[in-house]
């Protein structure tokens, strides 16, 4: 699977994040919609997200797959990884 999206939680924002933390992520966030207005798109998408812990993922990824739109085609810039024992698990760097 392509991991094309960055997801935050809004609750983990809250939770997790002082205030300055939160200012930072704000900005960034409005520079991309610019940004993005500035090119003709659309400032600030939305996405329906499914945690891959939920029962009926698999149907989901299965609509996905049919449609096209799943795959593990590797994008250049995009770092590939695995979760182990949700540990977070980086391939080995190319000397």
């Amino acid at each position: 699977m392509e991991m094309k999206f960055t997801v935050i939680k809004n609750a983990d924002i809250e939770e997790y994040l002082d205030e300055g933390e939160k200012s930072d992520l704000s900005r960034l966030l409005w520079k991309i919609g610019r940004l993005r207005k500035l090119d003709g798109k659309v400032a600030e998408q939305t996405h329906l997200v499914i945690s891959t812990d939920e029962s009926y993922v698999q149907k989901v990824v299965d609509i996905l797959k049919e449609n096209g739109h799943w795959g593990s085609e590797q994008v250049p810039n995009q770092l590939q990884f695995q979760i182990v024992d949700d540990i977070l698990v980086l391939p080995e760097g190319k000397e």
